[in-house]
């Protein structure tokens, strides 16, 4: 997909984002009625609304994206109509168009085709018409769209834009990442698309495995991993030598595929399991942004990598497992295999000299009964946290603090070790989960853990979304990480 900055009047389409609210009384408007289009329909201009106009005698088609009301304006609503005004091109098959933002200079709503415009617009159109079929054999190839958006050329526009691409493609990455099938990302395949993708770049990437998972003390990980044909590895992606900036580990969780191990799952379908690697695949997308972007940041992505599978190597239920920091776990369920996996991580980042370490988990259902799919649980350090929040609010990637209740970690209490991998009770799963997590966190790391299990994906094509993965959680680490570089 190409973008041009300037004013193609030969554009056989011309697609206007515009606000519900402004639509009546924009002059810009006028040249519609020659269309036949003495009242508008309805819905013109409503969040997610894309309304036609067919032009006649030589006149350029119009796409009208709806953006909602322009009170409630926001740049995700502007990436959303991207990504609705492309899908929209894309389905009636059009290879080129113009995007001109004039009707968002109309009264009341003071916008128009400063940088950030043109950055929302480049980013919601690569999202929004993002598809995973490379196993369809039916599978029609797009035309390639050019989209020449209505501003003047500049370096502030270009490095806007080129800043917009490379979020956009990270996102792009960690949601093939997460749509693949078990079979065709396995925990080496995860590795070896990670060493791939940063090939040539300034970042280091480093594969423990066999041995060295034993060396280094990764008990969670082998045990949990041991289970499969295919072994478990522990992925380390380094980025930033500028030893003056505080090291900040993203953590993701990467179990290729749960079946929830001697525990078996008992859902009918748990095909979706395919999706356990979800912040796996959030913070190599994170690192990804940042290295191609170059900046000036100091980062590490630990992703314990594994398949949670039965078979007669399998982790039991009531095995007691010793971590590098001495605490032993019982395991209570096999099918709370990801805090076992985080564990390690949490241990090795303290290990590398981290002064914070933020984890990515699809861990439990408990936190989707309670925030439903749009919401990710945050818990953990409070400042830490907002930080977050506010990092990813631009990019609609919200966030909701949940307590650490410390009367709950009796909950995990073990007869046989130190602690259990599951509460006693059936209640807090979110809160007990993460007071699991706590126990491998020292004293001197500020941490924070997000559950993703609702947003990490999308069942229909709306706005930014496509059906599948999200890759939520990209661009929120991205930006958080630049932001706490800075200071």
């Amino acid at each position: 997909m190409r973008f041009e900055l300037g004013d193609d009047a030969s554009a056989g389409t011309v697609v206007l984002p515009a606000f519900a609210d402004r639509l009546a009384n924009a002059a810009e408007l006028q040249a519609l009625r020659g269309f036949g289009a003495a009242k508008l329909p309805p819905q013109t201009g409503a969040r997610h609304a894309v309304t036609w106009f067919y032009g006649a005698d030589g006149r350029p088609d119009v796409l009208i994206a709806g953006l909602g009301s322009a009170a409630e304006y926001k740049p995700a609503r502007l990436r959303e109509a991207a990504g609705n005004a492309g899908r929209a091109l894309c389905a009636a098959q059009r290879t080129d168009a113009a995007v001109s933002f004039a009707l968002m200079r109309a009264p009341g709503a003071p916008f128009g085709a400063e940088p950030e415009t043109l950055a929302a617009w480049v980013e919601g159109t690569l999202l929004g018409t993002y598809t995973f079929d490379k196993y369809k054999s039916n599978a029609q190839p797009r035309p390639e769209l050019n989209l020449t958006l209505a501003a003047e050329d500049g370096p502030a526009s270009r490095e806007a834009m080129r800043l917009a691409r490379i979020r956009a493609e990270s996102t792009i990455w960690a949601r093939d990442l997460t749509n693949e099938p078990p079979n065709g990302l396995r925990p080496r395949t995860l590795a070896e698309r990670t060493i791939a993708r940063f090939a040539g770049t300034a970042a280091e990437v480093t594969v423990h495995e066999d041995e060295a998972l034993e060396r280094l003390g990764f008990a969670g990980l082998a045990a949990v991993g041991r289970g499969s044909a295919h072994p478990p590895v522990f992925i380390e992606v380094r980025y930033g030598e500028d030893e003056s900036q505080p090291l900040v580990a993203l953590i993701g969780k990467g179990i290729t595929f749960d079946t929830g191990g001697i525990s078996l799952k008992r859902d009918n379908d748990i095909s979706d399991m395919r999706m356990d690697m979800a912040g796996a695949a959030a913070v190599l997308g994170a690192v990804d942004a940042l290295v191609r972007s170059g900046a000036p940041v100091r980062v590490a992505a630990l992703v314990p990598a594994a398949e949670n599978c039965p078979s007669d190597r399998a982790l039991l239920p009531g095995e007691v497992i010793r971590y590098a920091n001495g605490v032993t776990v019982q395991v209570g369920n096999t099918d709370s295999e990801g805090r076992l996996v985080l564990a390690d991580a949490l241990i090795h980042a303290h290990r590398l000299g981290a002064a914070e370490a933020i984890d990515l988990a699809t861990l439990t259902y408990s936190v989707v009964g309670a925030l439903g799919s749009k919401v990710a649980g945050a818990l953990g350090d409070d400042g830490l946290i907002r930080a977050l929040g506010q990092a990813g609010e631009p990019y609609d990637e919200r966030i909701w603090q949940l307590p650490l209740v410390d009367e709950y970690e009796s909950y995990l209490d073990s007869d046989y070790a130190d602690t259990s991998n599951i509460s006693s009770k059936g209640e807090a799963g979110v809160i007990t989960s993460s007071l699991f997590l706590r126990k491998f966190v020292h004293p001197s790391l500020k941490w924070a853990h997000l559950d993703i299990n609702g947003p990490k994906e999308a069942s229909s094509a709306r706005g930014e979304q496509a059906v599948g993965a999200t890759g939520f959680g990209v661009r929120m680490l991205a930006a958080y990480v630049e932001q706490a570089a800075e200071g």
